[in-house]
């Protein structure tokens, strides 16, 4: 019997992952694959690539959102598509991962983003009632080919619009899919048919301030929703951790690994139950 691992994306929630996958190694269950988006695809990699969990704990203790990122060269450039940051996690991982390719990984991998196929107008989300539509149509689900690099994939699915610039590899642009696509189980069953998928919920709800969003807004984000429910749906297991702070508390690190490994405790039985 196979497990997939599903590791899903959420900025500093996604730091949780690393928990998840420490309380598994403990336990000696290591997935026979494993699919990531966003911060769950760094994890995952990272995972995947060395096939030990011990970079966790120093990443942790020395993650900030000051060298997680950087200003943009060219904040903005082209409007709200261009980004305002860069992401600098080519000075945080480029020791351990270097150039190695995604088929380089100890364990099968799968890291999904979204291609572009022209720059999305985000100012579009206040203002256009066919915003999502327009998205989906030129917003693309894509699973990165065994020959990619690790790295550029990895700067691709956590390139989350507006806040980051996009990543482009090989002329093409790619942005963090969001919810459209932060729990890849779906994507994971259809390409390499594990028997067992467990997955894990990281995502950031905003109840209060759906609230107040403009239509066009609560749209994207419910028909994200409904991607999300379809994806949590295809695991036989969702472990969805307790967040102790903010979404971007990235100096929480430690405190987020935390609470991975208490939520994987919790259904330690049911996973054991599931596999036997």
């Amino acid at each position: 019997m196979t497990l997939g691992l599903v590791l899903s994306g959420g900025a500093a929630y996604g730091i949780t992952n690393a928990g998840v996958l420490h309380v598994l190694e403990l336990e000696g269950i290591r997935p026979d694959c494993i699919a990531g988006s966003s911060m769950g695809a760094i994890v995952g990699a990272l995972y995947a690539f060395t096939g030990t969990t011990e970079i966790f704990d120093d990443l942790c203790a020395s993650l900030t959102l000051r060298n997680a990122a950087r200003l943009s060269d060219a904040p903005l450039s082209g409007g709200l598509h261009g980004g305002l940051l860069r992401q600098n996690l080519e000075a945080i991982l480029g020791a351990t991962l270097g150039d190695a390719r995604i088929g380089d990984c100890r364990i099968p991998f799968l890291c999904v983003a979204a291609q572009l196929t022209k720059p999305i107008d985000w100012t579009g989300i206040l203002r256009r009632p066919d915003f999502t539509e327009e998205i989906l149509r030129n917003a693309t689900l894509h699973v990165f080919p065994p020959k990619t690099r690790l790295m550029d994939a990895l700067l691709a699915t956590s390139a989350i619009p507006v806040l980051f610039s996009p990543m482009e590899i090989d002329g093409v642009q790619y942005v963090d899919l969001v919810h459209f696509g932060s729990i890849p189980a779906r994507t994971l069953r259809e390409h390499l048919h594990p028997d067992i998928v467990i997955g894990t919920d990281t995502n950031p709800r905003y109840l209060a301030l759906e609230k107040v969003l403009p239509k066009p807004w609560k749209e994207f984000l419910s028909r994200g929703y409904e991607e999300l429910e379809k994806s949590r749906a295809a695991c036989d297991l969702l472990i969805t951790p307790v967040m102790p702070a903010a979404v971007f508390r990235f100096d929480k690190a430690t405190a987020f690994m935390d609470a991975g490994e208490k939520a994987a405790k919790e259904r330690m039985g049911e996973i054991r139950a599931l596999l036997h």
